[in-house]
């Protein structure tokens, strides 16, 4: 089995924590253009800026992103 990462849901969390992004880099550290980039999914989070954000949203770092799982083949 593996996980593929899917889409973003950064956006989406943002909305249901009524924060915009501007707050979000704000509080962050890190530039509006960064955040921008990964609500437009232009850029991945780094680990270590998924769990900033994650502590700063009340959420877990893997909610980012939308995880689709895959089974492999079986080993001969």
């Amino acid at each position: 089995m593996a996980l593929l990462k899917g889409r973003c849901r950064l956006p989406e969390i943002l909305r249901s924590r009524m924060m915009k992004p501007a707050e979000l880099s704000r509080r962050m550290g890190v530039s509006e253009s960064i955040v921008s980039r990964w609500v437009s999914e232009e850029r991945e989070m780094s680990y270590e800026n998924a769990v900033l954000a994650a502590r700063i949203l009340d959420c877990h770092a893997e909610d980012f992103y939308e995880w689709i799982v895959v089974k492999k083949g079986k080993r001969q």
